[in-house]
């Protein structure tokens, strides 16, 4: 059985971030509350920390694996010289006026 992929569009990357805390909890056994308190420093568990950090990671590795595709697939053929960038035309701009 394979796991579910998590959707990383940017509309969606708020909600993988809320489910968080519901992933750890249900992992742990705990309420979704109190790993909000030990990710906040307010309650210690080396537990609930390592689980946080687990799940951090594979979220951070996913974005990492999405950035690098969607950079790779949208700058072919796409790359301007450096006059033409937005910061050499607005100073281009500024010093007409």
């Amino acid at each position: 059985m394979t796991k579910p992929r998590i959707d990383l569009q940017p509309k969606n990357l708020a909600s993988v971030f809320r489910g968080l805390y519901v992933r750890v909890a249900s992992r742990v056994g705990v309420d979704p509350s109190y790993v909000s308190r030990v990710a906040r420093g307010e309650r210690k568990s080396e537990e609930v920390e390592a689980i946080l950090e687990q799940e951090t990671r594979k979220i951070i590795s996913q974005l990492s694996k999405k950035s690098k595709l969607h950079r790779k697939g949208n700058h072919k053929g796409s790359r301007r010289r450096s006059e033409n960038r937005r910061g050499g035309q607005l100073a281009m701009r500024s010093s007409q006026n």
